[in-house]
């Protein structure tokens, strides 16, 4: 995401990050995404549509700087966020080829269709995209940036409304 945030008030930065994806991202209504941070294990900070989404907090198991989002309207629905730091062992070794292999490795394994993969490893981010095979009307995405820890955004999303997520991924990563 925009990377750790190092500032001290977090405000200011997150106010010009979310103006930055804002002006970036001509698909989006003004206040599509605003700036979630996560503070736990790895900080971060993620643009999301919080206006849809609430925070779950319904798993009995809570893990450190996970948090999962679902619907406001339809909670029940598959269309979810899930966002997760996760300590990389050996500082310095920020590998996204493996990550991304590995990752790419386990939703193939896992029976999910992929129909788009991309890595930069200049940016230290990959990206995993498809559907799910018995929910055929679903997509997901898989954004994992490499840092000097790994940050990951899972998105299930109904194929519908591919268009918006199009516009919001974009805004996500250019941040």
């Amino acid at each position: 995401p925009g990377g750790k945030d190092t500032s001290k008030g977090g405000s200011s930065k997150a106010d010009s990050l979310a103006a930055l994806a804002q002006t970036i991202e001509a698909g989006l209504t003004e206040n599509d995404l605003q700036l979630f941070c996560n503070n736990e294990i790895a900080p971060y900070c993620v643009l999301l549509p919080l206006h849809e989404f609430r925070e779950d907090y319904t798993d009995s198991v809570a893990v450190k700087a996970k948090h999962k989002f679902v619907l406001k309207q339809d909670p029940k629905s598959f269309t979810s966020i899930e966002l997760q730091a996760f300590t990389i062992d050996k500082k310095n070794n920020y590998n996204t080829a493996l990550f991304y292999k590995r990752d790419k490795k386990d939703v193939e394994e896992g029976g999910l269709g992929i129909d788009t993969t991309y890595i930069d490893e200049n940016k230290h981010y990959y990206l995993i995209k498809g559907y799910l095979p018995n929910y055929m009307n679903m997509k997901f995405v898989q954004l994992n940036w490499i840092l000097e820890d790994r940050i990951a955004v899972y998105l299930n999303y109904e194929k519908k409304d591919e268009a918006v997520w199009k516009h919001r991924i974009a805004a996500i990563i250019k941040t």
